[in-house]
């Protein structure tokens, strides 16, 4: 680089240009298992005990503020997870008090019912390709975002199975 040619460049030295981030549907299935009413090892605030399900709300809570920040255009959908799928708000909205209102409205399985034990999640995913099918004939992309409360392992086996029979089996 020549001892001048720093000065004679014209603009910043780094910029990115301007673009518009595609509109996207989200879709939110949290597991309300009896196990998401567990209380976490950290404590909230004046040492009140906070659970999984507490956790979870406020993630939701931000990162639905996060998106709108970012895109005005995001709209969000809700679903739990208990023995089965079911929908909480199916209307995607980008409205924040819909969002909120959701989100202060779930509450974890009662203590008398046992856990679920292992959901069918092949609901789940026959709603998200309805809706990934509906988002696409309008331009938008669904994201499907699940918050899980039990043992981990246990779903993300289950969760192979479930794609390889809807998809792997779809395509032939």
């Amino acid at each position: 680089m020549e001892a001048g040619s720093q000065t004679e460049r014209s603009g910043p030295p780094y910029s990115l240009p301007p673009f518009r981030l595609q509109g996207e549907d989200i879709l939110f299935c949290i597991d309300i298992d009896v196990e998401s009413s567990v209380e976490m090892k950290v404590s909230g605030v004046k040492g009140r005990p906070i659970t999984r399900l507490d956790s979870i709300k406020q993630s939701l809570l931000l990162f639905v503020n996060s998106k709108l920040i970012m895109n005005s255009d995001h709209r969000f959908a809700f679903a739990v997870l208990g023995q089965s799928v079911s929908w909480l708000r199916k209307d995607f909205s980008n409205e924040v008090g819909a969002a909120m209102g959701a989100v202060q409205s779930l509450t974890a399985a009662a203590a008398a019912a046992s856990s679920y034990g292992s959901a069918d999640l092949t609901q789940l995913f026959r709603i998200a390709t309805q809706e990934a099918k509906n988002s696409r004939a309008q331009g938008r992309l669904l994201r499907v975002a699940s918050f899980f409360t039990e043992f981990i392992l246990l779903i993300f086996f289950q969760l192979a199975l479930v794609v390889l029979q809807l998809f792997c089996y779809t395509s032939v």
